[in-house]
């Protein structure tokens, strides 16, 4: 464990790490090296994404190997085609995070972003965008018979769809919610739930309700990494959802709710340790759920591994665009740089959106964040001194958009510095970056975009979102906040 500050910058989680290997326990940090190296020819762009048996076929980017697949397909249909075949899924992800089975899906986007929609997509002489492009997309993906340059459009679509379910997804009441963030918010003793993925709200709602009818030693629901609505406040969050297997492995966690888009690892882990694991489907009660984590508690030494931590602070989370607007445009400068997204194992957990909020300090330029970003930056910096750069925190669901409409309906999209995503998890995360980048806003991505196997994609998309005033930045390496710093400020 000489390494551990490679894993982690965050001083408890580097504690966190010491007891799960004297535990023996595998946690995704042994998982990711064990699985090194991992598949380049995905990374590039360069595994065959079309719906046929007939494969897996790759390309060797060195062109010393096969440069065609089986039926003839070449490196930029092909990397074309993946990019095209990951927005279909991340735009069906936000899609479901707003429908249910029995609607019917509409697209419904607010004043402010349905102007920009209509540039970006008359900047390409597109129609407007509907449903069916979600079945276009999956017929374009059964065969690959269509040139690179149709399915870089049709990815460029679902990825404004993709904004435009993730707009649809928000609904609240007011412009600010409060949220309590870090390991403050496990301090004492108490019956701890810890809640992944996207649970259902009538489940929430239950178990908040049996908590409250319950006597005995108060219980916490508490949310691990994820950004859940509870009434009018968003549930405490206690780790980034990087650090999630983490906490559960100290033992401070005495019952899972897994919601969708749980991580199988996180589910085993409990099952390892026996910790009781509940989801969406179980038949439980809530008030039986409650007494699952009352007796697991009770069985397990209580240790309170966070009395030296300090209470966790409450912080306002921005909901509405017009209140985002209001707040930037209180600065005289109105400069500001978006930083967000999920944690990656590429680096030090932590260690890009800190060291970039700490690059761009007293530089005139505020700082909006969401997502395990966000998380970083408000547990280790609490309280703001004196002359500290502005931070606002923005709603995980729209994240930058809501900065992006802002400003827009201001008609200042261009104190907009760039939107720098430090880390991409899911197809929604990249659909969503394209989509900004789409939209005529500067993006970077510390995670690579698979579309690098091919110079002729990679020209050819960079085209696309140049028309529209937009770049869509990514490394083939792991880059340094210094280098996402002088990308922000050099505009």
């Amino acid at each position: 464990m000489e390494s551990i500050h490679l894993k982690t910058v965050d001083p408890i989680s580097q504690k966190l790490l010491l007891s799960a290997s004297q535990q023996r326990l595998e946690l995704p940090w042994e998982r990711y090296e064990k699985l090194q190296p991992q598949d380049g020819f995905l990374r590039l762009g360069l595994s065959c994404p079309f719906g046929c048996m007939q494969g897996p076929c790759r390309i060797d980017p060195f062109g010393r190997g096969p440069q065609n697949g089986v039926c003839g397909l070449a490196k930029d249909e092909m990397a074309a085609g993946l990019l095209l075949r990951l927005c279909l899924q991340g735009t069906m992800d936000a899609m479901a995070g707003v429908f249910s089975e029995d609607d019917t899906p509409a697209i419904e986007f607010s004043p402010a972003l349905r102007a920009l929609v209509d540039k970006a997509l008359s900047s390409d002489d597109q129609q407007d965008l509907s449903i069916d492009d979600i079945i276009k997309s999956n017929l374009l993906l059964n065969r690959p018979s269509s040139t690179y340059k149709t399915l870089l459009s049709q990815a460029l679509r679902l990825s404004l769809l993709t904004l435009g379910f993730q707009e649809q997804a928000t609904a609240a009441a007011s412009e600010s919610i409060p949220c309590r963030i870090g390991y403050g918010t496990l301090r004492g003793q108490q019956v701890r739930i810890g809640i992944s993925g996207r649970p259902s709200a009538p489940l929430i709602a239950s178990l908040t309700n049996a908590m409250k009818e319950e006597s005995g030693n108060s219980a916490l629901l508490v949310s691990l990494g994820e950004w859940i609505l509870q009434e009018d406040q968003f549930m405490p969050i206690a780790c980034t959802s990087g650090e999630s297997e983490l906490l559960v492995s100290s033992g401070a966690i005495h019952l899972l709710v897994a919601g969708v888009g749980s991580d199988p690892g996180l589910i085993g882990l409990c099952h390892k340790l026996n910790i009781p694991v509940t989801t969406d489907g179980t038949d439980a009660a809530p008030a039986e759920i409650v007494e699952q984590a009352r007796k697991r508690s009770a069985s397990v030494s209580q240790v309170d591994l966070f009395s030296a931590v300090p209470s966790a602070e409450v912080h306002q989370v921005l909901m509405s665009h017009s209140q985002a607007a209001a707040m930037i445009g209180e600065d005289q400068d109105g400069r500001i740089a978006l930083i967000g997204g999920s944690d990656t194992l590429q680096l030090s957990l932590g260690r890009l959106p800190l060291g970039l909020a700490t690059e761009l300090s007293g530089k005139g330029v505020q700082l909006g964040g969401w997502g395990d970003a966000a998380l970083w930056i408000l547990k280790n910096k609490p309280q703001p001194e004196e002359g500290d750069t502005l931070f606002h925190t923005l709603d995980n669901r729209q994240g930058p958009l809501l900065v992006v409409k802002g400003l827009a309906s201001m008609g200042r999209l261009d104190w907009l510095q760039g939107i720098c995503f430090t880390g991409l998890k899911s197809c929604q995360e990249l659909s969503a970056a394209l989509g900004l980048a789409y939209l005529g806003c500067r993006v970077s991505s510390a995670t690579p975009i698979p579309v690098r196997g091919s110079s002729t994609v990679t020209k050819e998309l960079s085209d696309m979102l140049q028309r529209n005033g937009g770049e869509l930045l990514h490394f083939d390496h792991p880059p340094q906040p210094e280098e996402l710093s002088d990308w922000l400020t050099n505009c």
